[in-house]
Order: structure tokens, then C-alpha cells, then sequence
């Protein structure tokens, strides 16, 4: 019989992989602050539908998956590549997001 069990290294490989998408996800949001759109109802909704769907493939649980996010939003702030002020707030934001209780269950 075929064994499907995946290992320790395996998982987190998926869970990074989940966030890296995510972030994706994220930066996409954030640039709609560049033109003035409102976007806090939207980052909101990707922020809850990136933590249910790591901390389910990933193997990690909910506030494991938001520390995650949160430091891979740390780590875009951290780059210097960022260009508008208004893209570096909405990241900030999202990091904000993550930290509290501004995400719906």
C-alpha cells in the first residue's frame, strides 16, 4: 500500500509556500491604496481567508499562521524597494490586522 503521510519537512514546505501565495495576495490589496481605493474591507477578507487556509494546509494552528503572515508582512516593510508611502501604510495595516482581533472568524 502507498504511504501518503507527509513528513515535518514536507509541511512546512506547503506552509511556506501558503504564506509566499498569500503575501502575493497582501502586496495586491496594498497597491490599491496607491490609487486611492479603499481597501480595508478587502485586506480584511484575504487577511481571514490567508490565515484559515495556512493554518489548514500548513499543519499550523490559526495563531501560528497569523505570526506567519505577520512576519512576512514585517519583512516586505523591511525591504527598501518600497516605492509609495501609501503601499507601506496598508502593509502596516495588514500588519496591524494580524497582531489584533480585526480579522472576522
Amino acid at each position: 500500500m502507498l504511504d501518503l503521510t507527509i513528513s515535518g519537512e514536507a509541511a512546512m514546505s506547503a506552509t511556506a509556500l501558503a504564506v509566499s501565495h498569500h503575501m502575493i495576495l497582501v502586496k495586491n490589496v496594498a497597491y490599491l491604496s496607491v490609487s486611492a481605493v479603499e481597501f480595508t474591507d478587502r485586506m480584511r477578507q484575504v487577511l481571514s481567508n490567508a490565515v484559515a487556509h495556512i493554518s489548514f494546509s500548513g499543519g499550523v494552528n490559526e495563531a501560528q499562521a497569523r505570526l506567519m503572515l505577520r512576519n512576512a508582512v514585517e519583512v516586505e516593510l523591511g525591504q527598501p524597494r518600497i516605492e509609495h508611502p501609501s503601499f507601506a501604510q496598508a502593509l502596516r495595516c495588514a500588519r496591524e490586522m494580524l497582531a489584533g482581533e480585526l480579522i472576522p472568524a
